[in-house]
């Protein structure tokens, strides 16, 4: 902690001075190599500040692309609900997510090493997959997954999304892997259900012991309610091939009566 110096310290020459002071006798013998240091110091120092500053307004533009990208999707479709008078509509659903994608589009296009760019990037994942776009979808969220930094907040997301991509397009052994890989993504017991779930697609005989251990293990989580639903699901009989006519139910038959027996 600082303290007040006495009258005694003021009177003692400042180190500070002396040093200056030896330090400008230096200055004044070699004064011509020590301008072109001081000059070049500047010069890096300003280049640098330059640097700096046009990658926070870089950073700043970014976001602001993302964040229109994200208020396009937030407008609503004129045919579905009541928009309030001047607010920006979409004819249909299809118009307003093709519009979405082309804003997240552009945002990555322009801004392709920024923290919104990558964002972008995921979204875009997201969209595509939601759209029926495995392919694409895994592309991007790939993409993504490789550029983005672990601690990103869509890291987990983004990594089980690339799953069902790749489940969508009948890559299990990619899918199982992508799926894996929530277990570092801090999402455990996602990767423990998704490892039951598709041991239930491949009729694997352990399926439902695996949905009751993750039912088990995860109690209080969201994961152990659709473990006991795939386990419900699963006890119903299988659904009829498409075009395939129902079997008729039989009526029960209706009990014989025994017939009574005369008296002779």
């Amino acid at each position: 902690m600082a303290h007040k110096l006495d009258r005694k310290e003021l009177k003692k020459p400042d180190e500070f001075q002396l040093v200056a002071g030896k330090a400008m006798e230096w200055i004044v013998a070699h004064r011509v190599p020590v301008l072109a240091a001081v000059v070049a110091i500047v010069v890096l120092a300003a280049v640098a500040w330059g640097a700096s500053a046009w990658s926070g307004s870089r950073e700043a533009k970014a976001g602001a692309a993302f964040a229109q990208a994200l208020e396009v999707e937030q407008r609503p479709i004129a045919s579905e609900g009541n928009p309030q008078a001047g607010e920006k509509t979409f004819p249909t659903r299809a118009e307003r997510d093709k519009a979405v994608l082309e804003a997240l589009e552009q945002v990555r296009k322009e801004y392709p090493r920024t923290r919104a760019g990558e964002t972008a990037l995921s979204q875009i994942g997201f969209h595509k997959l939601r759209a029926g776009d495995a392919a694409g979808a895994q592309a991007a969220l790939d993409e993504f997954l490789k550029s983005a930094g672990n601690g990103h907040p869509l890291r987990a997301f983004a990594t089980e999304s690339l799953g069902y991509a790749y489940e969508a397009q009948g890559k299990l052994d990619a899918a199982k892997e992508a799926f894996a890989r929530l277990a570092q993504a801090d999402a455990p017991e996602r990767a423990a259900l998704h490892e039951a779930r598709l041991a239930l697609v491949e009729n694997k005989p352990d399926a439902k012991q695996r949905l009751e251990k993750v039912a088990k293990e995860y109690p209080k989580d969201p994961v152990a309610l659709e473990a006991t639903q795939r386990l419900e699901i699963s006890a119903l009989p299988p659904v009829p091939p498409p075009g395939a006519e129902p079997k008729p139910v039989e009526s029960p038959k209706p009990a014989q009566r025994s017939k009574p027996v005369r008296k002779k």
